[in-house]
């Protein structure tokens, strides 16, 4: 079980830095602004760009991925939910890293 939370920890402060790189590059390029300016897409390209870092790297087929699925999707499904489990670790790594500032700054 810590594996698997730590596993995401890590994998959302990989796909953070992967994000950093995508928009800076669409940033010089000019187009971040008219990807999220898109109605339906714009709002959640994180969860776009998470799916694809998924489908890129294999990650659902780590381990952590197989237990997962949304709605009976098979593959598609394991791949969005550990799109969206990396999404939401990143708020988890973000606190535990900051408790754990505040604990050694005790």
């Amino acid at each position: 079980m810590m594996a698997t939370i730590l596993t995401l920890m890590i994998t959302a402060m990989i796909f953070q830095g992967v994000m950093a790189v995508i928009d800076s590059v669409l940033d010089m390029v000019g187009v971040n602004s008219v990807i999220k300016g898109i109605p339906v897409i714009g709002g959640h390209m994180q969860l776009v760009w998470a799916y694809l870092f998924v489908m890129i790297s294999d990650i659902s087929g780590w381990g952590y991925g197989a237990g997962m699925e949304v709605l009976q999707m098979g593959d598609f499904g394991r791949d969005i939910a550990a799109a969206i489990a990396m999404i939401a670790f990143i708020s988890v790594k973000d606190a535990a890293i900051k408790a754990l500032g505040q604990g050694f700054a005790r």
